[in-house]
């Protein structure tokens, strides 16, 4: 009989859960560690395109975590003065929807528990070995056949095995928040949208993520202090966002601030440990894959391990997988930080440039590479129009 493998997953968050999940259900025994003293989302809302919603179908996950989601039918973007730059129709068979980032989570955590996955918390990782061990901030050491670090941009993982050639936060950042849906609040014509808005350096994106709350995210520059308050400065939102003043008015305390951040490695594994996720490939959220990428690449993993009997036969799996799985993420890791380039054109300009670069079916192509891809293992999964 096959001997059981086992792995230990540091970072409760979206790619350690999903890693746990597609781990346990290949017959894997996984424990992950989270320094949290509970599994807790970070932001509120987050985009998960068809590529992602595979990759929960395949996890047996996509039920819960979509379960009243918003699934739009356009992305519009809107100028300084509220013209359409704009309105790209999403395909039946590329659908795209919107969650609330705890649901998600929870979704991912009771998928890898059901799959027989163990979940610590308050527990936190401060370093890994090459030989498939975690350091633990108690003293301890945790060894499996296959450790992974899926900790985060400040990836302790990543550092402690000198992986890191990079790792930068981006001009930008983002407020998020969740607000109550009221009546009235999307104009009848711009139902099913997902709408981004932009004036000068500001941006403000609404989407809701069910027939209750809709998600807002106001980016900034970083160097804005004044923008970028906890605290929301309402007068300046609403005065560079005028048609959504009544939903910025309504804006409570329940807003996070985060800096956009970049992580490049010379590799995503070294011996019997490997980093995904954050932690290897960290990009802004400008294409909403990330994710998506970190799913993908956590389902890819497992399926890249599923016929290794031996630990010894780690290391090379591990290498196979990054070499499938390496070039599409660090494309949509290039295409999202050329993405927020526009942000630092003028209006008129930015509007010029959006209108002809995906007006162009090659840049379109490139830009929704991610989300027009059928992920590792889930290629028995039908096309969501022909079902």
């Amino acid at each position: 009989m096959k001997q059981k493998l086992t792995a230990v997953i540091a970072g409760g968050g979206i790619g350690g859960l999903a890693a746990a999940a597609a781990l346990g259900m290949r017959g894997w025994d996984v424990t992950l560690f989270e320094r949290q003293d509970a599994l807790r989302a970070s932001g509120s809302g987050i985009y998960i395109w068809e590529n992602g919603l595979r990759v929960l179908e395949a996890l047996g996950a996509a039920e819960a975590a979509t379960q009243h989601a918003f699934r739009g039918h356009y992305f519009e973007q809107r100028d300084n003065l509220g013209g359409i730059i704009e309105s790209a129709p999403i395909r039946a068979d590329k659908r795209l929807m919107t969650v609330r980032r705890p649901q998600l989570l929870a979704a991912l955590a009771d998928a890898a528990r059901r799959y027989g996955a163990k979940i610590v918390t308050g527990c936190e990782v401060t370093g890994a070995t090459a030989r498939g061990e975690l350091l633990l901030s108690d003293g301890r050491r945790v060894s499996g056949d296959l450790a992974l670090g899926v900790d985060g941009v400040w990836s302790r993982v990543r550092q402690s095995l000198g992986l890191e050639v990079l790792h930068e936060q981006a001009q930008e950042g983002a407020l998020r928040t969740v607000i109550e849906a009221m009546p009235g609040d999307i104009p009848t014509a711009d139902a099913g949208k997902y709408i981004e808005n932009w004036n000068g350096p500001l941006r403000l994106l609404i989407t809701p993520v069910n027939d209750r709350e809709i998600y807002l995210a106001l980016t900034c520059p970083a160097t804005n202090a004044r923008a970028k308050s906890t605290t929301l400065d309402k007068a300046l939102w609403g005065d560079a966002f005028p048609a959504w003043r009544h939903l910025i008015d309504r804006v409570g305390a329940d807003v996070s601030w985060g800096v956009y951040s970049v992580t490049k490695v010379t590799s995503w594994s070294a011996g019997r440990t490997a980093i995904l996720g954050d932690a290897a490939f960290a990009q802004p959220p400008n294409l909403g894959q990330g994710g998506g990428m970190a799913m993908q690449s956590a389902l890819a993993l497992s399926v890249a391990l599923a016929d290794v009997a031996d630990a010894r036969d780690i290391p090379a799996a591990l290498v196979a997988w990054e070499t499938q799985e390496r070039p599409l993420v660090d494309h949509c890791q290039k295409w999202s930080c050329l993405y927020g380039e526009v942000a630092n054109l003028p209006d008129e300009v930015r509007t010029m440039t959006i209108r002809a670069a995906m007006s162009n079916p090659w840049v379109s192509a490139q830009v929704f590479r991610a989300a027009n891809h059928i992920p590792t293992g889930t290629g028995h999964i039908p096309v969501w129009d022909q079902r």
